[in-house]
């Protein structure tokens, strides 16, 4: 039953004894998290642009040689255009969460599906970025006008420069993949575990 329903009944026969749907606060309780998953998520969008934008700007105070900056923003254009692909589809999922009531059970299965299609969008842009973010990391380093980097990484033999390299990309996907598993539980897994609940007692009654 829909709240809409439940008040035009009331507004019929105001001496009726209209009785409340058990699940009325149960859906009523899904509003709170869907409010929050609504918040963070265009909070979110508001980043990625602004992240965006700052990354072009970074070359500019550095002193890279002309192929760093060619090949840094070849990169560039490709990321904006990855990034441009799943902010269309994030942007989609916030649209279904603004259309789609939590007046219903329909409806909170439908707002769970999504949110859950979300989580796994979101990993899988970190996950396509990460490479990206290592090109970044490597061009930014070595592609210095002056040529410094090149020198000292010189002074080391081909084994201490490939475990440092092995070691170093290990810890950084590691890094990368324990964030992204704690902040999409934090912003939004958290919450979808509350409304699947709501879903679970709405099944019982």
């Amino acid at each position: 039953m829909e709240f809409e329903d439940l008040q035009n009944a009331w507004n019929q026969d105001t001496n009726a004894k209209v009785q409340l749907p058990t699940d009325l606060d149960k859906l009523k309780s899904a509003s709170s998290p869907l409010a929050i998953i609504k918040k963070n998520l265009k909070g979110e969008l508001m980043i990625q642009f602004l992240a965006i934008v700052l990354t072009g700007f970074v070359p500019l105070a550095l002193d890279l040689n002309t192929y760093a900056l060619m090949a840094y923003y070849l990169l560039y254009i490709l990321s904006i255009l990855i990034l441009s692909y799943f902010t269309v589809r994030l942007w989609l999922y916030y649209k279904s969460f603004i259309d789609c009531g939590a007046n219903t059970k329909d409806n909170l299965y439908e707002i769970y599906y999504n949110i859950r299609l979300f989580i796994e969008t979101y990993k899988s842009l970190t996950y396509i970025l990460m490479p990206f973010g290592i090109f970044y990391f490597l061009i930014l380093v070595f592609g210095k006008e002056d040529g410094k980097t090149w020198a000292k990484l010189a002074s080391y033999s081909q084994e201490s420069l490939a475990l440092i390299s092995i070691l170093g990309l290990t810890i950084f996907m590691f890094v990368i993949w324990l964030m992204t598993e704690a902040h999409t539980k934090k912003f939004y897994g958290k919450h979808a575990d509350q409304i699947k609940q709501i879903i679970n007692e709405l099944k019982e009654v």
